[in-house]
């Protein structure tokens, strides 16, 4: 496999956990998440006034797509109220790869080769058992593990239609500006609901993550969808989680999160499943 592509994969599994510290070091997970959401707009107008808006036939995708976002960004948030970054992160990230695989295989989305299995699995297993090493200690019970893997069903979901979507529209960045557009419009709604008081908090305290974490997100996900034209969906997906390694590092380094040797072994198993899938 093309480490040039892992590579940039690699570069996108970071900007990836990076926003995520961003939103879970914000005591207001609410303004942490909006500023992320919003922040995609500046390069998302950007690209499509380069590019252009998609070809009709990703509409499909891009709506389905716009609300299984939303969906996921509601269960990340309220994830996070109820357990740490390297609790919540890896449940719902390492779930992710294993449901996107059972769907390719069933509806045939992609040909797997069974080294590119062996590796995803090895992944996946890496940063489960990272994530369910965390599932006995008092601050994450029940309802985060719950939350996370509802969390990780919505990543499963609207990575396979993004993939897709992509792959008709024939331009990452088209399509992934087009959706932020789409995204924003249903997340506004569902914060009108849930949250009307969020525009005014975003204003006072989430400039830096809106303008930072906002388009380190935008910069991963367009990495990942660019990845998706040439390599199948469970593997750009399967190493895009191992994010899970940096999100780990600065959990610790910034938010006083430990580290034991169990982390460290789950760590190993992780980089073992990219040098399988490098292999193959």
């Amino acid at each position: 496999m093309n480490f040039g592509v892992i590579s940039v994969i690699l570069l996108a599994a970071f900007l990836h956990a990076f926003w995520n510290f961003l939103v879970r070091g914000n005591s207001d997970k609410t303004v942490g998440m909006a500023a992320i959401v919003y922040g995609h707009l500046p390069l998302a107008l950007l690209g499509l006034a380069w590019f252009g808006f998609p070809k009709i036939e990703a509409l499909g995708y891009i709506i389905a797509s716009s609300v299984l976002h939303v969906g996921y960004q509601a269960f990340l948030m309220n994830s996070y109220r109820f357990g740490g970054l390297t609790q919540v992160y890896p449940i719902a990230r390492g779930s992710a790869p294993l449901m996107i695989v059972i769907i390719s295989v069933i509806i045939s989305t992609d040909h797997l080769k069974y080294l590119e299995i062996l590796g995803i699995l090895t992944v996946s297993l890496g940063i489960l058992l990272h994530g369910f090493s965390q599932f006995n200690k008092d601050s994450f019970g029940p309802t985060g593990l719950i939350l996370a893997i509802f969390t990780g069903a919505f990543i499963a979901s609207y990575s396979l239609v993004d993939g897709t979507g992509t792959r008709v529209a024939l331009n990452a960045i088209s399509y992934y500006g087009a959706l932020t557009i789409g995204n924003c419009i249903l997340f506004s709604i569902y914060l009108c609901i849930f949250n009307q008081g969020v525009f005014r908090r975003l204003l006072a305290d989430g400039k830096y993550t809106f303008v930072v974490g906002g388009s380190a997100s935008y910069l991963a996900y367009v990495l990942v969808l660019w990845a998706c034209l040439t390599l199948p969906i469970a593997v750009v997906s399967s190493i895009r989680e191992t994010s899970v390694l940096f999100a780990l590092g600065l959990g610790v380094l910034f938010l006083g999160e430990e580290i034991t040797f169990k982390k460290v072994i789950h760590a190993t198993v992780i980089l073992l499943g990219i040098v399988v899938l490098h292999l193959a």
